[in-house]
């Protein structure tokens, strides 16, 4: 075998196994509130991603999402962060909340299935270091809007074990 011929196929071996590892990832279950514009708080039981693989993949594959269930993302610092829908067949909100709390952008998002030409960003305005995606209509429904909503911080607190 010639070098680039192994080269190849190690590089193939790679791309496998990232593959496998983004596919199979899953991220632990929270349940955080939400403060909407009346003062209601809001439950969802959210897996979080705050890690490489779990934050690639996102809801890609997921046939549905319940009423009140969504994805966390939890970035290191505030930033702009575009999203994509690939291989995503859900309608999603996407809310951008920024290290404060506060509700910054609400995009909603529609799938593009594993077309990439069709795959468009979606980017918000304002830097945010959480997005939570849930259903699409839901911040409508539940009155979550941009400056008036809260993501409450002390429901990703850590839970305590005795």
């Amino acid at each position: 075998m010639k070098g680039y011929e192994v080269a190849a196929l190690l590089a193939i071996a790679v791309l496998i196994i990232l593959f496998f590892h983004v596919a199979t990832a899953k991220g632990d279950k929270k349940r955080i509130a939400l403060i909407n514009s009346e003062g209601e708080r809001l439950y969802i039981d959210a897996e979080i991603a705050e890690e490489g693989a779990m934050m690639a993949k996102g809801l890609m594959g997921r046939k549905s999402l319940g009423v009140d269930e969504g994805m966390l993302f939890v970035f290191p610092r505030s930033g702009i962060y575009p999203f994509w829908m690939l291989n995503t067949t859900i309608p999603l909100d996407a809310i951008h909340i920024a290290e404060n709390g506060t509700v910054v952008d609400i995009l909603e998002m529609e799938p593009c299935g594993l077309n990439v030409t069709k795959c468009r960003l979606y980017t918000p305005k304002a830097p945010a270091k959480y997005v939570l995606e849930v259903n699409m209509g839901y911040s409508e429904e539940h009155g979550i809007k941009k400056g008036n909503s809260s993501l409450d911080l002390s429901s990703l607190a850590p839970t305590k074990t005795k």
